[in-house]
């Protein structure tokens, strides 16, 4: 790492650093932004950083990653744009929906990777309904329930139901995965998307993953609209596409999560 940034003169602690320590290095060929966590897996960056290369390939503004190993993740220092007011959702919801354009041959990922600090599961499917059965809904309730039983097994069955019979998009994209107001960055250069949790997926659930946590401006989805309109049936399946990163905040922070989750799945129940 050192051949790249030089000797490292300071460092100064970003924020958003709710999983790793972030922070701005100043050194001698430059600044740059270091990621660290010495508590996560070996893979965990690695993963991460193929995620980001992915998203770049796909024409998606994403950070470039410049070294990885298993403990740190280093990518250029992107300065900030210096007036917060003028958030370029227009941009940003453009960039969106063009990666989203791009039809994928698959549903899924060659490999597993992470959202957070939780392991991921995927794989490759021609089915998208059991993919998301398989690697979101019951992997997150696995971990949720461990060796415990599930009280509410009836209505996650029934959800399970109305996804075989109701979940078959036209085409499978690229997601970023992991989409809300912290994970996209107005920059100087324009906003860019960063902590992905890739895989392929049908749209909306990166629209649905919008719409939670803060949520975007009426001009982000107005400037997505006019590269990929939105299907009608968008309304009817956005609470469904929020169960996954709710089961995914119960198992990582407890609380209400979890209640939250069950409440969406009992209306398709």
């Amino acid at each position: 790492m050192e051949k790249i940034t030089g000797k490292i003169i300071s460092r100064k602690p970003l924020a958003g650093g709710d999983i790793n320590d972030v922070f701005l290095i100043t050194c001698e060929n430059g600044n740059f932004v270091l990621k660290r966590n010495d508590h996560v897996p070996n893979d965990f960056f690695e993963k991460e950083a193929a995620g980001l290369t992915l998203l770049k390939r796909h024409g998606l503004n994403v950070p470039q990653v410049l070294h990885t190993d298993t403990r740190h993740l280093l990518l250029e220092y992107l300065p900030p744009q210096k007036n917060h007011i003028l958030k370029d959702e227009v941009n940003a919801g453009r960039q969106l929906a063009s990666l989203h354009s791009i039809k994928q041959n698959s549903f899924g990922l060659e490999y597993t990777n992470y959202i957070g600090s939780l392991k991921q599961e995927n794989g490759i499917f021609n089915s998208w309904p059991e993919f998301y059965i398989k690697c979101r809904i019951d992997a997150q309730l696995q971990l949720y329930f461990k060796n415990k039983p599930n009280p509410d097994e009836k209505h996650w069955q029934n959800l399970k139901k109305f996804i075989k019979h109701n979940l078959l998009p036209e085409f499978s994209s690229l997601l970023h995965g992991d989409i809300w107001a912290g994970n996209l960055y107005y920059s100087s250069k324009g906003p860019f998307f960063i902590d992905p949790a890739v895989y392929r997926g049908h749209y909306m659930v990166d629209l649905a993953f919008t719409e939670m946590f803060g949520g975007f401006g009426k001009d982000f989805y107005a400037a997505y609209n006019e590269i990929l309109p939105v299907d009608k049936t968008y309304n009817d399946l956005k609470s469904l596409y929020q169960i996954y990163p709710l089961l995914v905040h119960a198992n990582l922070f407890g609380g209400s999560y979890y209640s939250s989750a069950l409440s969406l799945a009992k209306k398709y129940s």
